[in-house]
């Protein structure tokens, strides 16, 4: 065990010890605080064409104090990372050929263009889940601070 975890430890002891309750209630009300944080920043951050991605983003809860949160469709993390060369991870870039027709058709330019395939080079990144992570990880320190001088100063009824 290191300093630092007997120090946490010693403090979570202390602040329950001061307070009558244990620390993981506060701390589960922080959880829930920041899941919502998170959840509602990166919906603002999500790209929107359809709105299916910004959606889709859910919090659950696994525990009192641990949450999964992110987007159902599957695309979302090729939104996130981006995808081919221009994504975090790059890779060659892709093919596509048309699957209902002889010909793929898209506007480049304003100009519509017909191929029988199309090396795509891949989305970029778009990161709108670690940009909300990044919003919500400062009002989430105050949160902790707030709720540990509350367990301190006036018990598990404050």
């Amino acid at each position: 065990m290191s300093a630092a975890t007997a120090d946490l430890l010693s403090l979570a002891e202390d602040l329950r010890y001061a307070s009558g309750q244990g620390i993981e209630q506060a701390a589960a009300q922080v959880i829930r605080r920041a899941a919502g944080r998170v959840q509602s920043a990166a919906m603002q951050f999500a790209p929107v064409k359809t709105g299916a991605l910004r959606d889709s983003i859910h919090v659950t809860f696994t525990s009192a104090t641990s949450a999964d949160i992110g987007p159902t469709v599957p695309y979302g993390p090729y939104q996130e990372f981006g995808t081919g060369s221009r994504g975090e991870f790059p890779g060659a870039p892709y093919l596509i050929r048309p699957r209902n027709a002889r010909t793929l058709s898209f506007v480049v330019d304003g100009k519509r263009v017909f191929a029988s395939e199309v090396r795509h080079p891949g989305v970029p990144a778009k990161a709108y889940m670690r940009r909300g992570v990044v919003a919500a990880l400062e009002p989430m320190t105050q949160d902790l601070l707030e709720q540990g001088a509350l367990l301190i100063t006036r018990g598990p009824n404050a």
